[in-house]
């Protein structure tokens, strides 16, 4: 009898605990736990305004119409794909990718000019920049000194006509 009751005891205060935990209609949202913060929207413009204490310090990044704010605090996730656009008389390979300790680039181009070959980590920090003649055709960049993350490649003219970006993921 004593056993039976030390077990209806365990089960008893067990079973809420595990309840708790997981549910059939549960979702995943956004959330911050901080000790403060607050909201505040105008209705007549649109705009709108959150904080909270104790987050660390983010950036915001403004280009044209499109803001990127790091940090925890979002309202709403969205993937950003980069697209490269095929352009005329102008053909480009990157590899390999993901890199470790250099990566290759070959170009073909019908126009005899510059070639800027712009590296930047994703805070947007340009990490390095070299010119080339586009008939030279090939260069290796060598990524050994880099940490192990992911980096934004941009390949452009010196009249910015011709403009190819690459998500690069270095090992």
């Amino acid at each position: 009898m004593k056993n039976f009751v030390c077990a209806l005891a365990v089960i008893l205060l067990v079973t809420p605990v595990i309840c708790a935990q997981t549910s059939v209609n549960d979702t995943i949202t956004p959330q911050v736990v901080a000790t403060a913060g607050n909201y505040y929207k105008d209705i007549a413009t649109g705009y709108s305004v959150s904080w909270t204490l104790g987050e660390p310090v983010i950036a915001t990044l403004t280009n044209g119409n499109t803001t990127l704010t790091q940090g925890f605090q979002q309202p709403s996730y969205n993937v950003v794909a980069i697209t490269n656009q095929p352009i005329e008389g102008f053909t480009i390979n990157v590899y390999p990718n993901p890199a470790t300790d250099f990566i290759v680039i070959d170009w073909v181009s019908n126009e005899q000019d510059m070639l800027y070959i712009s590296l930047f980590n994703m805070a947007g920090k340009l990490i390095s920049e070299q010119s080339y003649a586009s008939t030279q055709n090939k260069v290796s960049m060598n990524l050994s000194q880099l940490a192990s993350a992911q980096y934004i490649l941009e390949i452009r003219n010196k009249k910015n006509s011709i403009s190819k970006i690459y998500q690069i993921l270095k090992k």
